[in-house]
């Protein structure tokens, strides 16, 4: 550009920006005159990036020095393919410094010239790659590549799990787009088409970048997305220089009225709520059956009247009766006890307490890095509880202990139990269920199982115990956990080997509710600060709240406050949708938290009949 053609354009631009100014004061007086009469309206400022251009990571200490983050969104099967874009490792960089990675497809595509099928698997197989990388703070913010989208488009971003996507256009600016608006508004009247100022490219001036702001200001406030794609390459139009760069954000932070904060984090912080959710296929554990000696109970080889390789025990004080009984679930036998007196204890019948099947004996043998599944067909005339053994490192035999109470069945059912890890050192178990009440009680058929995760416990450390592997005292609830609910229902809770990660996660069959709900939450005690479980938090700060489920009703995620004077109250719940057959991510961004907030507690539970599981909690402040 020659110094005369440089002279007439700034000399357009200024006529221009009068123009504007004048419009826009013509149009809104009274937010004029009320910004001029007092504190100037906030002007909130998101500086986001396109593409993942290797130049760009020079931009994070230039953002460093002034601490603001920005948004980068990235093409993620693009990443360090080639030296035009940035390496993970770089991205990584990006994100531990607290700025936000968003998706801007696999191939940087436009989106409105592809079938929907293609452009789903561009938008949704991008996001899930970034929540794998970086969690759900990846998965928040999209930008349309070449800002090109429709409604069936938006639609597709909407259902991949995106709270935002943003455009290349829709403020005015000092050359272009005279008739636009001089700010995205907060909340935006449609979150899937951001409008942003046109891209900044080389021939972008300081006076340029403040303009908008300045707009912004002087007509009520509001929200500019600058929109950034190189820095310091001169031979791209579309490059800032990093002098001009740190210029700007110096005159960013100078002005009292000006925010400035990632898509993210302005989308959750207070000024915009909002749910977003994944599935993910469901993986149950990995049950390996171990054999056991006799396990029909048909062999008597001696014929003492006691089924082969079992021991018929008993605890405390009662009177019972032994049978070998050819009412049985299958085959001609089956091991019967009938208490008819009981002061204490209980009457079992158990594999034999040996040195395990793995040197010919019959408890069989097992490692200690597995839990197990018991099982076996009963008919009983009232309640009955399975009881463990286990043999340890130095060949002794203990009780471990005594599983929840199965009902009585007057024909054959199936009582399974998923036990805990058992102890370290174990080498050998022995089980069998328990009468412990004046009765009659049958058992046939034993089988045991280890169980292997589907999947490693995925491990949130601001949420203790968040995945529910841990149940220290052995009472069936994973520690740090409260089973709640108020109002007129019946409902029962269970632990279970049926887990998004890990192996356990937490079963709720509400069989009816006339009231009320029940969920599951971190128990409401003092908060983390004071030796507590429930997670800590700082008020006037919004929250990304995130669990995993299966349900076969529609479920609520609800959420609870300490306050300054100890004191749980009700912060707020959203509905979320059943989801049978696949886990579904429910993932909640608050607004802030009420003055004096100091732990907060979350979880998703019932308002109707129906069944849920629940695994894999997390928690993390907006920045």
């Amino acid at each position: 550009m020659s110094p005369s053609s440089r002279s007439r354009s700034v000399s357009f631009r200024a006529i221009i920006t009068v123009l504007v100014l004048l419009t826009g004061a013509l149009a809104l007086p009274e937010l004029v005159r009320n910004a001029s009469a007092g504190t100037a309206p906030t002007v909130y400022v998101s500086l986001t990036w396109d593409d993942g251009r290797a130049s760009q990571i020079d931009s994070l200490a230039i953002q460093q020095a002034h601490n603001m983050p920005a948004t980068y969104y990235v093409n993620s099967p693009l990443v360090g393919t080639r030296a035009y874009y940035m390496t993970k490792t770089q991205i990584d960089q990006l994100a531990a410094a607290g700025n936000e990675i968003g998706g801007h497809t696999e191939n940087h595509l436009d989106l409105t010239t592809l079938s929907s099928t293609d452009a789903r698997a561009q938008i949704c197989n991008d996001r899930d790659r970034l929540l794998t990388w970086y969690g759900a703070a990846a998965g928040r913010s999209f930008a349309y590549p070449f800002g090109a989208n429709n409604p069936a488009v938006r639609a597709l971003v909407k259902d991949c799990g995106y709270t935002s996507a943003r455009t290349t256009t829709g403020i005015t600016s000092p050359i272009s787009c005279l008739s636009c608006r001089p700010s995205e508004a907060l909340p935006p009247a449609d979150a899937y088409a951001l409008a942003a100022v046109e891209s900044v490219n080389s021939s972008t001036t300081l006076s340029d970048l403040k303009f908008q702001v300045d707009q912004a200001s002087a007509n009520g406030g509001g929200w500019v997305l600058y929109t950034l794609h190189a820095i310091g390459t001169d031979a791209n139009t579309l490059s800032i220089s990093p002098t001009l760069y740190s210029q700007f954000l110096d005159w960013l932070g100078s002005r009292s009225d000006v925010q400035v904060r990632t898509v993210g984090d302005l989308m959750g912080q207070g000024l915009v709520s909002g749910t977003t959710s994944e599935t993910s296929p469901q993986r149950p554990s990995v049950l390996t059956p171990i054999a056991m000696n006799n396990a029909d109970l048909e062999l008597d080889a001696d014929r003492n009247g006691v089924s082969d390789c079992w021991i018929r025990g008993s605890s405390g004080s009662n009177t019972a009766a032994w049978t070998r009984t050819p009412d049985a679930h299958s085959g001609a036998a089956a091991e019967q006890v009938t208490i008819s007196a009981l002061t204490s204890g209980d009457r079992k019948i158990v594999p034999k307490l040996d040195s395990g099947s793995a040197v010919g004996g019959c408890a069989p043998s097992i490692d200690d890095t597995h839990a197990y599944r018991l099982s076996t067909w009963y008919r009983s005339t009232a309640a009955v509880s399975f009881v463990v053994y286990v043999r340890d490192g130095t060949g002794i035999w203990k009780y471990w202990r005594t599983g929840p109470s199965t009902p009585a069945s007057t024909t054959y059912s199936m009582a399974t139990w998923d036990t805990p890890l058992v102890p370290s050192g174990t080498n050998a178990i022995s089980f069998g269920l328990a009468l412990s009440s004046v009765g009659t009680l049958a058992t046939d058929d034993y089988a045991l199982a280890s169980i292997s995760a589907a999947l490693p416990a995925i491990v949130d450390p601001v949420v203790l115990n968040s995945s529910m592997e841990i149940d220290g005292n052995g009472d069936g609830v994973p520690d740090c956990w409260s089973r709640s609910g108020y109002g007129i229902s019946n409902a029962t809770f269970s632990r279970v080997a049926d887990a998004h990660s890990g192996f356990w996660g937490e079963k709720l069959v509400v069989s009816s509710l006339t009231s009320g709900d029940r969920k599951l939450v971190p128990t409401l005690d003092n908060g983390q600060t004071s030796g507590g479980c429930s997670p800590s938090a700082t008020p006037g700060t919004g929250y990304q709240l995130s669990a995993w489920y299966r349900s076969d009703a529609k479920a609520q995620l609800i959420a609870f406050y300490r306050d300054s004077s100890g004191t749980w109250r009700w912060w707020l719940s959203i509905e979320v949708p059943a989801s049978l057959i696949d886990w579904r991510h429910a993932t909640y961004l608050t607004p802030p938290l009420p003055a004096g907030a100091n732990a907060i507690s979350f979880g998703i539970g019932l308002t109707t009949a129906g069944t849920l599981i629940t695994d894999d909690y997390s928690v993390a402040p907006l920045r």
